[in-house]
């Protein structure tokens, strides 16, 4: 007759601690990356003026002057137009998701963790792989990657949470070097984002700009 042997309560309490600690590290990584994501919250009034505004131009410049003269206009006004600052842009952060809004622009929302998902864009149709998450460095990041392109966005609040930086990184099959600018926004507390100082100037003046 075989004899089953029940594990005795000290390996039973030696296997439990080891599992504890296994899951610790993972469990703390996650409450950390929810916590990185919760400060991110929130909508943002662009702020950088019109001196971020000609730094893009200047980086545009710097690119477009490698290429062909005879495509040098259309393809400054490729990479302006979509890249000019919008008024505002929102975090939302919900079900594990993370969204990202810019007035007049379609909204993009994609697992929190990283994994990258399927996008197609309702006005042009290009389709994308798009991944939202937090990186290394606790920023916020947004990679778009197409066919012949890969655009990063990356997402750096302040110590006080207050404003927002958006670094971005351009890079294409077509383009003789990459496409690198920076947007400044600054938080809205929510009962003065319809009024706010600076977005009631940047409200007209971005418009003009997108004509």
């Amino acid at each position: 007759m075989r004899i089953i042997r029940r594990p005795s309560a000290r390996l039973i309490f030696v296997f439990a601690t080891a599992l504890a600690v296994w899951r610790g590290p993972s469990v703390a990584a996650a409450e950390a990356s929810d916590a990185a994501l919760d400060r991110f919250e929130g909508t943002y009034g662009y702020v950088g003026g019109e001196a971020e505004i000609r730094a893009l131009d200047r980086a545009i410049d710097a690119v477009v002057a490698q290429m062909n003269f005879l495509i040098r206009g259309i393809a400054r006004r490729r990479l302006r137009t979509p890249n000019l600052p919008s008024k505002e842009v929102s975090v939302f952060v919900e079900k594990g998701q993370i969204r990202i809004e810019r007035p007049g622009q379609p909204e993009v929302s994609a697992p929190a963790d990283g994994k990258p998902i399927t996008w197609r864009h309702p006005t042009d149709g290009d389709v994308f792989q798009v991944s939202h998450g937090i990186d290394d460095t606790g920023a916020l990041y947004q990679r778009f990657e197409g066919e012949r392109s890969v655009s990063r966005n990356r997402f750096v609040l302040s110590m006080d949470g207050k404003r927002l930086t958006i670094d971005t990184f351009i890079t294409a099959d077509r383009l003789p070097s990459p496409l690198r600018f920076k947007m400044t926004y600054e938080r809205l507390p929510v009962e003065s984002r319809v009024v706010h100082p600076v977005l009631a100037f940047w409200d007209s003046h971005l418009a003009d700009l997108w004509k």
